[in-house]
């Protein structure tokens, strides 16, 4: 019995328990409109026979006509009674259209066979295995039930008697038996023939269908538990990147003004990931109170990996910057470091300078990464186009180079990665350094924040509708020297 209550069982947990609910009650409107079209079916069947088009003996098709009608109207009243709300009208509803469907087979025989399918492929819309065989199982035998009442009403298809080669279809009642008996028929052999020739491959092909639905109402189930599952693994993903992402933006400076202190120069930069998590990164960090560092810098990749990259350069450089040296020594440093257990083959490029705050004079090295960009008082941006080394992490034993340049007061220096002059348009055209330097020039003398905010704009309105593909990361620093 516990089987048997099993098979019926609909697995829900609290998460899908509204899930299945709602269904459900969704195939109960669905089952409530089949009704209202299947009387409208028997209606104009009756209408028709009426009208003299179909041949029916009147008072059947009257008496059937009546009951069908009358079995229609239980479960729509109590559909529209619960407001469609109670997971039990399935049982009134399909099983009620069930005995229809067979009221009007039995009226028009096999012209209507298909009809009897409906009641067991709605059923598969509940989900419910157990309830679609229960359904499918009932439909063989209200089909048998119909074909019976149909021979003792004396309907004989003898498309399925073997004697006879014209096919025709002859109506065995009162007024035509004389002449079936002319023709030679035993029209018991007639209803037996027709019985085994006409409704049993109607029930295999019945029985196939039937396990159709029943596999769609277990995939159905299936797959709803399979949605919550992956729900609910997405949610968890999902709250351990944003739980990455605040440990990643944490990672970075990011609180401004970030040197109040500090009247000699004003910084200010913002990371923009194309995923929750990704692989640019920024620093900026006071070496002693004379020295100030800053870094750019784009792992290769997206995601996760270039995450977790991120975070191992970043730690790599700011740590050795703090023990002193040149931009040159601390990028091949870390480069060996990379490349001495790089098993993921990744790389990143750099740019690290490093200011002298007394003087403005900045000494740099460059690891692939684009060329800064530098605006002198009263003028406009332009690229400083600087020797490029090799990336980090891509060979071992690199030597970098370390080139200067000063900043007077009221010079501004901007640092950036690819993502800003490689962003795309829908039409797959790139934003450009041109168009970067233009949205710098835009307010050139601005401060740091508003320099940010200009570029950022005009590469949002440049991309329109297309997706951000890859992570924008600004610094700007403008240099105020000392009083």
């Amino acid at each position: 019995m516990k089987k048997f209550k099993d098979y019926f069982k609909i697995y829900e947990s609290e998460e899908t328990k509204a899930v299945f609910e709602q269904n459900e009650y969704d195939a109960n409107r669905l089952s409530l409109w089949v009704i209202l079209a299947c009387a409208i079916i028997l209606v104009t069947a009756w209408a028709l026979n009426f009208a003299g088009i179909f041949t029916v003996a009147k008072i059947r098709m009257n008496i059937l006509c009546l009951v069908g009608l009358v079995f229609f109207a239980v479960p729509v009243a109590l559909y529209f009674k619960f407001n469609g709300k109670k997971r039990w009208l399935k049982y009134v509803m399909v099983i009620t259209l069930l005995i229809v469907c067979a009221n009007l087979f039995a009226i028009l025989n096999h012209n209507v066979i298909l009809i009897m399918i409906i009641p067991v492929l709605l059923s598969s819309r509940y989900f419910s295995k157990g309830f679609t065989t229960m359904i499918a199982i009932l439909s063989v035998v209200l089909l048998s039930a119909a074909s019976i009442i149909t021979v003792l009403f004396g309907i004989v298809d003898l498309n399925f008697y073997p004697r006879l080669d014209s096919g025709t279809i002859i109506t065995i009642n009162g007024t035509l038996r004389d002449s079936v008996l002319a023709l030679g028929v035993d029209d018991a052999r007639a209803v037996v023939s027709m019985i085994v020739n006409g409704l049993l491959p109607r029930l295999l092909v019945f029985t196939v269908i039937s396990f159709i639905a029943v596999y769609i109402a277990k995939h159905g189930h299936d797959m709803v538990l399979e949605q919550d599952e992956v729900s609910r693994v997405s949610a968890s993903v999902k709250a351990e990147l944003n739980t990455a992402t605040q440990i990643q933006n944490s990672m970075v400076p990011n609180i401004f003004p970030a040197f109040p202190e500090r009247k000699e120069f004003d910084v200010f930069a913002g990371m923009y990931t194309a995923k929750e998590v990704g692989g640019d990164f920024y620093d900026f960090f006071l070496v002693d109170d004379k020295h100030l560092a800053m870094v750019m810098a784009d792992v290769s990749g997206k995601g996760v990996p270039a995450a977790l990259f991120m975070m191992a350069s970043k730690i790599l450089i700011s740590d050795r910057t703090l023990m002193g040296g040149t931009p040159a020594e601390i990028l091949q440093f870390v480069n060996d470091r990379i490349c001495s257990n790089n098993q993921a083959d990744m790389f990143v490029t750099v740019w690290l300078g490093i200011l002298e705050i007394e003087t403005g004079k900045v000494i740099a090295a460059n690891a692939g990464h684009e060329y800064p960009a530098i605006c002198r008082k009263g003028g406009k941006y332009e690229l400083l186009k600087d020797k490029h080394g090799f990336v980090i992490g891509g060979m071992e034993g690199i030597r970098y180079k370390d080139y200067e340049f000063t900043l007077n007061k009221g010079d501004a220096l901007f640092l950036y990665t690819d993502g800003i002059p490689e962003a795309n348009n829908a039409e797959q055209e790139q934003f450009g350094a041109d168009r970067m330097l233009d949205a710098l020039n835009i307010d050139a003398s601005g401060a740091p924040e508003d320099i940010l905010a200009n570029v950022k704009r005009e590469v949002k309105s440049f991309v329109g509708e297309a997706d951000q593909f890859d992570d924008l990361t600004m610094l700007c620093l403008r240099f105020n020297g000392l009083d």
